[in-house]
């Protein structure tokens, strides 16, 4: 779970549902973008 302390205290701002690639984007504050996504049946979700 060390991949999502940046986000620790950091204030959620925007979500789009679905994004442009067919998954979820939750936008924080100071311009951080976590970008969820399916990939071969899997569960996948990385920063942007």
């Amino acid at each position: 779970m060390a991949k999502f302390d940046r986000l620790k205290m950091v204030e959620l701002v925007k979500v789009e549902d679905p994004d442009s690639q067919g998954g979820l984007t939750l936008e924080f504050q100071e311009n951080i973008k976590l970008q969820i996504k399916i990939v071969d049946g899997k569960l996948v979700s990385e920063f942007i």
